[in-house]
């Protein structure tokens, strides 16, 4: 059996970066089409726009006809933390457990530092991409409280006097398509409308809510007596991604029961991967306060952005 060792970790300088900037890029909300900007210090005009007619009628003198038009929003960062004091005793099991497993299989164990920080990535990732979709600073929850760090995407949606809002219900297996499809409907209406195109529009859904329409979509059946096959009439599948009505549907950590449906780029996550503060550090507190305890330390950062908000339709009960 090893002697595993249960020294101090600390990441800093470019090292943090690294670990910054790859957790960044991992995670989940990338899939979903919405535009990462790297390098938001402060407050900073984020900018879409488009282009007008092109073509024109043949004439002999240069006519210039068409315009550009550019829309303009804001970004701005919060700096969030991790702190956390956590008791040796409660992973002590698991952790010897899992690294002796580690060494009859001839792998290197990882110190207890290590072990634990990529256990804790994982949860981070997830609370970063929450934060993005669901912060709320008015949160008062108690639970879930690192939401009230920002407004995200959700709120900024909701209280927008342009985004279009359309009441739903708690999804099911039997009405998620129904809601699904409302909501799609909408958005390219008003697209229709205003003459904008929907190549980059995106359907997104809870994770748990995306479940529920893989299921509903493997419900639909057609019996002709001597076997079943499954019709998917208007809904497809582009490798892993289902589609519906030619729209992506995409799995998020945006709340339960509720559908968002826009051009997903015009939603950016900012974020500076060569802030100096950037640091993850996991402290023994025997060495210092003598208690069989380790602290863990975090210091990033995150903006949300949203332009042309009168694009999105949300969906929520």
């Amino acid at each position: 059996m090893a002697i595993l060792d249960k020294q101090n970790i600390t990441y800093c300088g470019k090292e943090a970066q690294g670990i910054f900037a790859k957790g960044i890029y991992d995670l989940d909300i990338r899939a979903t089409g919405v535009k990462l900007m790297d390098g938001v210090k402060g407050k900073q005009k984020i900018y879409t726009g488009e282009t007008g007619d092109a073509w024109q009628e043949y004439t002999c003198a240069f006519t210039p006809t068409g315009a550009a038009s550019l829309a303009e929003s804001f970004i701005e960062p919060v700096r969030i933390k991790v702190n956390q004091e956590e008791c040796f005793d409660v992973y002590d099991g698991t952790f010897l457990a899992e690294q002796t497993e580690a060494t009859m299989h001839g792998q290197i164990p990882q110190t207890f530092a290590e072990w634990y920080f990529d256990r804790l990535q994982k949860k981070m990732k997830k609370e970063y991409q929450e934060i993005f979709w669901k912060g709320d600073t008015a949160w008062s929850g108690a639970t879930k409280k690192y939401l009230k760090v920002t407004d995200g995407i959700e709120k900024r949606l909701s209280n927008s006097a342009n985004a279009q809002k359309i009441t739903g219900s708690a999804i099911t297996v039997a009405n998620v398509l129904s809601q699904v499809e409302a909501a799609i409907l909408a958005a390219i209406t008003y697209a229709a409308q205003e003459e904008v195109p929907t190549d980059d529009y995106k359907v997104l859904l809870n994770k748990a809510d995306y479940d529920l329409l893989v299921m509903a979509l493997g419900k639909m059946t057609v019996n002709d007596g001597n076997f079943t096959q499954t019709v998917w009439n208007n809904y497809g599948k582009k490798g892993d991604i289902i589609t519906i009505y030619g729209f992506e549907i995409h799995p998020s950590e945006i709340s339960k029961n509720t559908i968002i449906v826009g051009p997903t780029g015009n939603l950016v996550l900012g974020y500076d991967t060569q802030d100096s503060q950037i640091e993850y550090r996991i402290i023994d507190m025997r060495e210092t306060t003598g208690e069989n305890k380790f602290r863990v330390l975090a210091l990033s950062n995150i903006a949300v952005g949203l332009i042309l908000d009168e694009l999105f339709v949300i969906s929520k009960p």
